[in-house]
């Protein structure tokens, strides 16, 4: 993994983190709500605007952020940007947030790169090539069955009814629901941590929302899908989401939650 895009952009995201943990550590940073209620801190803006100069210095490459998103030319490269996924986590001093960052040309993502400076977990991948964290490949571990399922907090949403259903039924062994940065907890289903994760996007996603995510579970050996177990568009989905470890687990998951959403 020799790539000196993957070496260039691993130093600028351990310099963004640097950057984001200093100010958590030090409660020097403020935040509002943006038009569409989430959350911004004053580090967001701080941390893409150092991340794209370092970007564009370093490549001739069109750079994309979350953060008053510039203009690009989808058909030609380009690196997308989202730097603090998770910003309510990081605001309350919750560690599960991440950078993400990924590098796309055209529909396929070349290279994702996703961060937890809180807890130093760095994992990367490049297309055709495996997940790691660090220097250890991934998965850590293996789930032959559906075991610890995380999903996003959606109290008022009915997969939340149908979780609590499989859970008392001992279906899923152990069943959690950890906020902050989604694209962290798909990162802990190619890490082996948890068996599935599964999430909703009201809103169509965004490139620098799924795209790193998606590429490393995939390259870790598991599966980032729909509910009927279509592959998601990783830079352009609305709706449920479902990573999984391996295939195995993804066909017990979807075979379990499936028929309780139906009723």
């Amino acid at each position: 993994m020799r790539n000196i895009y993957l070496i260039i952009a691993k130093q600028i995201v351990e310099e963004a983190g640097r950057i984001i943990k200093e100010a958590r550590e030090t409660n020097t940073f403020s935040f509002e709500f943006k038009e569409d209620d989430t959350p911004i801190s004053s580090i967001d803006q701080q941390v893409q605007d150092y991340m794209a100069k370092r970007l564009r210095d370093s490549f001739e490459i069109q750079v994309m952020g979350e953060e008053n998103c510039e203009a690009i030319d989808v058909t030609k490269p380009y690196w997308a940007i989202d730097p603090i996924d998770g910003t309510w986590a990081f605001i309350t001093h919750e560690n599960t947030s991440a950078i993400n960052l990924s590098l796309i040309d055209g529909n396929e993502v070349i290279l994702g790169i996703v961060f937890n400076p809180f807890t130093n977990e760095f994992f990367q991948t490049e297309k055709g090539t495996k997940s790691y964290i660090g220097m250890l490949t991934l998965p850590l571990r293996t789930n032959p069955q559906v075991a610890v399922v995380n999903f996003k907090p959606e109290r008022s949403h009915p997969i939340v009814k149908t979780l609590n259903q499989l859970f008392k039924e001992d279906k899923v062994k152990k069943l959690t629901s950890i906020g902050g940065s989604i694209t962290y907890s798909m990162c802990m289903v190619a890490k082996g941590a948890y068996s599935n994760y599964i999430a909703h996007f009201d809103k169509t996603a965004n490139a620098w929302d799924l795209s790193a995510a998606v590429l490393i579970v995939r390259n870790s050996g598991g599966f980032v899908t729909d509910l009927e177990g279509r592959d998601i568009d990783p830079i352009n989905h609305k709706g449920f989401i479902i990573a999984s470890a391996n295939a195995q687990v993804r066909d017990q998951f979807l075979a379990m939650v499936n028929p309780l959403l139906e009723c």
